[in-house]
Formats: C-alpha cells, structure tokens, sequence
C-alpha cells in the first residue's frame, strides 16, 4: 500500500524502515516496504513490495508487484527427523556449536522464481521451489502449493486456477515481446504504449 510514492532511481533503492537484507541483491528502481525480512534472494529490476514482507531463497523477475505481508519461499523443518526444531539443526542460540551445514545448504538450493510483470496480492504464500511464470497473478490470502502458468490467475487454499487473463496466442506473442527486458530508453520512447488495449501493443511491437 501506498500512502504517498517515493521518488525511485536507478542508483539507490528505496528500503523502507526496519527492513532487513541478508546476502540480498537488488535492481535498479526497486522499492522494498516496511519492516522486510529478505534473506538470499535476487530482486530484479522495477520491483516493489508492501510492508511485512518476508522473502528467502528466491530469485524475482522483473516489475513484479507485491503486496504487503506476503511470505515467498518458506523453510521447511525436518519433520521427518526426531526433532525438526531448530535447536537439533541450528541451535547456536541455544549453544550447541554443531550446526548441521549440509541440511541448510540443501533448504537454500530450494528456490523459489517469480516471473517477470506478476502481481501478488496481500497475504499471498508462495511455498519454496515454486515456479510463477510471467504475467501471473496470484490472489489475496492465496497459498500456491503448485507451479503457476504464465498469464494465469489463481486463488483459494490451495491455490487453484481461476481464468487465464489473455489467450494462448495472446500470451505467446507477449513472451515473444518480452517488454520486460527493454532499455530503459525504449520504456520512455513506448511508455503510453502500455495504456493500449493488448492486441493494438502486439500488432504495433511484435515485429520490433
């Protein structure tokens, strides 16, 4: 949520207060919310997020829009083991010393991507190793268990899909497009573009 939108630049993202970033690489023109907990994650470029987003383990994509208090690529615990508390893996707060580096090398190559231009809605879960393809939307309060189509709206517990929001050849022509990867000076150049209706941004950009 926006109450007032900040001046964003190439050079220097916008990191709201209280936000964290651990082994974190950011884009050009991000802005990241309040209070964040992002952890070995890869945000790309026009990226933004809501307040009390927590993030591990992921790579996003470009022009992504996240709502607040989403939660993308959640750790699991060894629940198959005696104990799948933290202290039997990672229990150096706790004072044991011999943390169990292979579990947690393994829970990080877990990853999660999110495509380019998908949208996100507040409270969304997206569980760990997922894949969302471009133009997705993913509803409200939505905890996506399975790979998400590109161009496909899904909601509910578990995330089911809804309806496509374009056609098939609708949707490979815009793959084919690949807007998301312009330069920032085509961006300015077609900028107005993007208020086209769909098929008059196709007919005037596929053969660009």
């Amino acid at each position: 949520m926006h109450i007032d939108f900040p001046k964003l630049s190439a050079d220097k993202p916008v990191v709201g207060q209280g936000t964290q970033l651990k082994r974190t690489t950011l884009g050009q023109w991000v802005e990241l919310g309040a209070s964040n907990l992002i952890d070995n994650c890869t945000i790309g470029d026009y990226d933004y997020t809501g307040q009390y987003c927590f993030m591990q383990n992921s790579d996003l994509k470009k022009f992504i829009s996240i709502a607040a208090q989403v939660r993308i690529g959640p750790t699991n615990h060894p629940y198959d083991r005696v104990s799948q508390h933290i202290f039997a893996y990672n229990g150096s707060a706790y004072g044991f010393d011999q943390t169990d580096v292979d579990f947690l090398e393994k829970r990080k190559a877990i990853r999660t991507t999110i495509g380019n231009d998908v949208w996100i809605g507040h409270g969304a879960i997206i569980q760990a190793g997922l894949t969302i393809g471009n133009g997705a939307v993913i509803g409200s309060g939505a905890v996506v268990t399975h790979d998400v189509a590109p161009y496909t709206i899904v909601g509910g517990v578990p995330a089911k899909p809804i309806k496509d929001r374009f056609s098939d050849e609708v949707k490979t022509d815009l793959e084919k497009i690949a807007w998301w990867d312009w330069s920032r000076a085509k961006l300015a150049k077609f900028y107005l573009d993007f208020r086209l209706p769909v098929n008059e941004f196709i007919q005037k950009h596929l053969t660009d």
